[in-house]
This record gives C-alpha cells, structure tokens and sequence, in this order.
C-alpha cells in the first residue's frame, strides 16, 4: 500500500470519529488538505454536520481550490445546504469557472435554493453559456423558479429536485 493510501486511509479513519462528535470545525480545515480524495469527504460531511456558519468556507472552495471535481462538489454542497448566503458563490462560479461540470452544478444548486433574485443570473446563463449542459441546468433550474413562484411554496419536493 502506498504511503498516499496510508495517510489517507488514516485521515478518513479520523473523520469518520469526529464526524460521530459534529466536530464541523475539524472538517471545515479539511477544506485546505493537500489531497483531493479528503476535501470531497469533508465536503461531504458538512452537507450533513454543516450549519449556515461554513457557507464562506465553501463559498471559498468553490471559487479558488484547484480541482474542478472539488469545486463542484463544493457547488452540490452549497446547493443541498440551502442558505441564501451561498447564492454569490454559485451565481459567480455558474458565470465564471471554466469548467462546465462546475457551472452545471452551481445552476443546479441555484436552483435548489430557489430564490427569485437569482433568476436574472440563470437566464443569462441559459441563453448565453457555451456549453449546452449549462444551459439546460439553468433552464432546469428556472423551472424550478417558477414552480416555486406559481405555488407559492417551497416544500422538501422542490428542495429535492429544484436543480
């Protein structure tokens, strides 16, 4: 086994305890790791343990860690978490990062949280991005946007499959 595997085998035997403990703080500074593999996990971890409190942190990881497949767990993350407060995030990774796995997902978590202030955002997306699996993520998206102006509600359904 390589020493690679070892240490990371070790760090995620280390997660799974302090994820017992909803230590958030401990996977929040997993967010700088030097290996991919553990800041998707701790990702992972704060979709679940994580409060309205890491919304920067993540906000963080999606704008500048290294690894698109990072940023856009980080999106997913964003998008499951629900706060308001990740919607400058998502909306300037959806018009900037120049992977289309990112932008897809930050249009689906945009629509996931499911404010109107972002619709101006997504339409601009849906009719200008270079890529057609964005634009049809921002269609989705604003499909869910109006789902949820036409109902007037925001139920676990919408949350599930607004993006």
């Amino acid at each position: 086994m390589s020493n690679l595997i070892k240490e990371r085998i070790g760090t995620i035997s280390k997660m799974e305890q302090k994820f017992e403990q909803k230590d958030v703080s401990f996977f929040v500074s997993l967010l700088r790791h030097k290996d991919r593999v553990i800041r998707i996990r701790a990702l992972s971890a704060l979709e679940v343990i994580g409060d309205q409190s890491v919304v920067q942190e993540i906000g963080r990881v999606l704008l500048e860690d290294e690894d698109p497949v990072v940023r856009h767990e980080a999106a997913f993350v964003l998008g499951q978490l629900g706060y308001k407060s990740a919607l400058p995030y998502l909306e300037r990774a959806v018009l900037e990062d120049p992977a289309p796995i990112v932008r897809h997902e930050s249009a689906v978590a945009i629509g996931v949280i499911g404010d109107q202030s972002s619709r101006k955002t997504l339409e601009k997306v849906m009719n200008s991005d270079a890529e057609e699996i964005v634009r049809f993520s921002a269609e989705i998206a604003l499909t869910n946007l109006e789902f949820l102006r036409e109902t007037r509600t925001s139920s676990r359904f919408s949350k599930i499959v607004g993006g």
